[in-house]
């Protein structure tokens, strides 16, 4: 590409991505993910195969239009997507920035500017989850929206298939070191707090949190070793370690002080950003899809390098 053209530095944000695989109590079939990538990889195109008028869904309470424009399947559970959003019922008085002339309104309330939004998919190493990488873009659609997304379309995909189980989409934030970069400036950690799945604590206590009406998650409180200030930052990052690679823990939550006083911080807010320089579009200044994605496949590796 021409060292000419116009970039654009682009936000990305890292997402673990999980698919469940709902099924009968009396099935005793095991978690199998290529049988999941196979689902997943069939659904894409049963999406891409419908008319537009079927294939948006409206978000009403963003007053938007969303829907799957294209995918790569790259095989073995890796996957380069591309969403389009509409808004709608935002009419203005358009004027001329450079010669200060008014417009008027030149559209209507359903008319709206469509605006990509972009999606790595990657099969993590090892895991049975997914790496997601997503451009953040304010004009956009969320992770959360297209999660939901996805989820409506694999509810009318087991309608029309003859897949015999149904997928539920979720998905995690993967945090970044800043979460254990902010702990060496801590004075004292006085609370560690794990959230983790009920299913990963063999234990018979957990034989009273076997009902309906308990939280599939469950949060353990450790307490400080006796005359100790801070817990030992080994074991923070064993806990960090396993969050990251294992998937047992959900989320970190530390309590403590530091040189402006209180503070507690969790995982969950500590979110992996990066940003990429890409080409923009000529005219739209969107991103240019081809070149969006070869920088993140490029950070994609650089990171499972270092790992």
């Amino acid at each position: 590409m021409s060292s000419q053209e116009p970039k654009k530095n682009v936000p990305i944000y890292f997402y673990y991505l999980t698919i469940s695989k709902q099924k009968d109590s009396n099935d005793s079939s095991t978690y199998d993910m290529q049988q999941i990538v196979g689902s997943f990889s069939k659904l894409l195109p049963y999406i891409t195969a419908k008319d537009l008028t079927e294939r948006k869904k409206d978000i009403t309470s963003s007053e938007k239009i969303v829907w799957l424009y294209s995918f790569e399947d790259l095989n073995n559970g890796n996957y380069n997507i591309i969403f389009k959003s509409a808004k709608y019922n935002h009419v203005r008085n358009e004027i001329d920035t450079e010669t200060m002339t008014e417009l008027g309104a030149r559209k209507r309330q359903q008319d709206g500017d469509e605006e990509k939004t972009h999606l790595c998919i990657r099969l993590a190493n090892g895991q049975c989850r997914f790496l997601a990488v997503h451009e953040s873009n304010h004009y956009g659609i969320s992770i959360n929206c297209i999660i939901d997304y996805l989820n409506t379309q694999f509810v009318n995909y087991n309608e029309d298939t003859d897949d015999k189980y149904h997928y539920t989409l979720s998905h995690e934030i993967m945090p970044g070191d800043d979460f254990l970069s902010s702990l060496k400036n801590a004075r004292t950690t006085s609370a560690l707090k794990l959230t983790v799945s009920k299913e990963d604590i063999k234990d018979d206590f957990m034989r009273f949190a076997d009902r309906n009406d308990i939280d599939d998650e469950v949060e353990i409180w450790l307490k400080r070793p006796k005359g100790a200030k801070k817990f030992p930052d080994n074991l923070i990052r064993a806990y960090y370690d396993d969050l990251q690679s294992n998937n047992r823990i959900k989320k970190i939550s530390v309590k403590g002080t530091n040189a402006s006083g209180q503070f507690e911080i969790d995982t969950d807010l500590m979110k992996m950003k990066h940003y990429l320089s890409v080409v923009a579009e000529a005219v739209t200044n969107e991103v240019n899809s081809s070149d969006f994605f070869d920088k993140a496949q490029e950070f994609i590796e650089e990171t499972r390098n270092k790992t």
